[in-house]
């Protein structure tokens, strides 16, 4: 195993990661709630998806959402694995991850706010799912030292030091 700086320290930075990952989720959190409880309060809150839509509106929602999941997950594990192929010190690619990664995350907060913001012009229950799949996708990915190890594929003493 190969590091380029012998004092760093991995809980430090994947810690501080995983903050700035959460600090992203903060406000389109917070709108959601404060959405969902006023829908719910006043009782617009709709559960029938195609009754009475705005085909436009939902529509451009849609397209939005569906760009940031194509954008996010189908190219972007082998775009990184390729990025980081190269470099041998563990220390390096964990340091090059983390604007790939913050970026990631910032445009999946973007896919809960627009979930927030779904609900909030129409009330459709259907941007609660939206919303639901980005905290999923946020919170399932979320930097931790298995994360790497499974991101980065790696094996026997670079696993361990990962993962301990």
């Amino acid at each position: 195993m190969e590091l380029s700086d012998p004092q760093f320290n991995k809980s430090t930075f994947i810690k501080q990661l995983e903050s700035v990952v959460y600090l992203f989720l903060v406000l389109p959190l917070l709108a959601f709630g404060w959405v969902f409880l006023e829908k719910d309060g006043n009782g617009s809150l709709r559960s029938v998806v195609f009754e009475n839509p705005d085909l436009m509106f939902h529509g451009v929602m849609f397209i939005g959402v569906g760009y940031i999941i194509v954008r996010t997950t189908a190219t972007w594990t082998r775009d990184v694995r390729r990025g980081t192929d190269k470099v041998k010190e563990l220390d390096v690619k964990l340091k090059m991850l983390k604007k790939p990664i913050i970026y990631r995350n910032v445009l999946w907060a973007l896919g809960a706010g627009i979930g927030a913001y779904g609900l909030y012009e129409k009330g459709d229950m259907i941007y609660a799912l939206v919303f639901t799949l980005f905290l999923i996708l946020i919170t399932a990915n979320r930097p931790s030292g298995r994360y790497f190890s499974k991101l980065l594929k790696l094996k026997g003493d670079e696993k361990k030091w990962m993962e301990a």
